[in-house]
């Protein structure tokens, strides 16, 4: 009897040490710092994501993750997937965070806004993506990987991506200014008097440097309306329409006036369509194939056309 009991406790004892151990190895949460530079506390392999961006959606899907997102922006048409995800709204006029919650996730990714706020009090962990230069997007995706365990995955898109940002600028770091041709980038011309432009700070900007450009509303920050008579002054070698989207054709904009139509980059036909803008305004992987578009516009001869 007393060598059964020893027995007994002898194995209730091995089973506790083995249960142990079994906790020991389970995957722990971690806390990182996000692109708002808050301390958030990301649970191990997250399996029901939602995501509040489409960039950020297109990254998931990039990494294979695509069945772990459970919902995502109205934005997120990008892959065919991902348009057929339910969705939680968009950030104007603002999501709902009920919508989003009924969706029971244990991670959501957002490209920030007000929505951050209001789903803290709920527990569940928001991390914010929102990077502002093309290093900060391949940062993101190698982060995204840590999070939901595919670092080898984010490790080898980043390193192909980089390789092909690192293949353009290969070309285009030695130009001198004089090879640089001038660019005004077309973001909305709802107002052809005063459209909206892309100046430093935005990925349009970096990618008009990047690409063997120089932006002639490089001078000003964000995105800002600049007046015809500025364009006028900087007389650009090229103009680069990313409102093709909203009707904006290469024809119609020397018809807007006789500025317009003065233009250096109309007379001389340089003006260019971006058939899909999302290539330059996403900060996604498809970042880099907005790249080697523009570099195709404004440095022809060091980028032909299906090399």
């Amino acid at each position: 009897m007393r060598k059964a009991v020893l027995k007994a406790i002898l194995c209730i004892l091995v089973v506790a040490s083995l249960g142990l151990l079994a906790c020991d190895n389970e995957p722990s949460a971690s806390v990182l710092v996000d692109d708002e530079k808050r301390e958030v506390t990301v649970p191990a392999d997250p399996q029901r994501i939602v995501s509040l961006g489409s960039p950020i959606t297109e990254i998931l899907f990039a990494l294979d993750l695509g069945d772990r997102v459970v919902a995502t922006d109205d934005y997120s048409t990008y892959p065919e997937e991902a348009a057929a995800l339910p969705k939680v709204g968009a950030p104007w006029p603002g999501f709902n965070a009920e919508t989003i919650l009924d969706r029971e996730p244990d991670l959501i990714l957002s490209s920030a806004g007000t929505i951050v706020q209001q789903l803290e009090p709920y527990g569940v962990p928001v991390f914010v993506v929102q990077p502002t230069d093309i290093q900060g997007i391949l940062d993101d995706i190698r982060e995204i990987g840590e999070i939901t365990g595919k670092e080898k995955q984010a490790r080898d898109l980043v390193n192909s991506l980089q390789a092909r940002v690192d293949a353009v600028t290969a070309r285009t770091d030695g130009l001198a200014a004089g090879d640089r041709p001038s660019v005004f980038y077309e973001v909305d011309a709802t107002d052809p008097t005063r459209p909206y432009t892309a100046g430093s700070g935005t990925f349009q900007d970096e990618l008009i440097s990047l690409a063997g450009g120089t932006n002639v509303a490089g001078g000003a920050s964000s995105w800002y309306q600049i007046s015809v008579e500025e364009i006028v002054d900087a007389d650009p070698d090229l103009v680069v329409l990313e409102d093709y989207q909203y009707g904006v054709s290469v024809e119609s904009v020397g018809a807007r006036s006789p500025a317009w139509a003065g233009l250096s980059a109309v007379k001389d036909g340089k003006v260019y369509a971006i058939e899909n803008p999302d290539l330059t305004s996403r900060y996604g992987p498809r970042i880099v194939d907005g790249l080697e578009m523009l570099a195709r516009i404004i440095q022809p001869g060091l980028f032909p056309e299906g090399e």
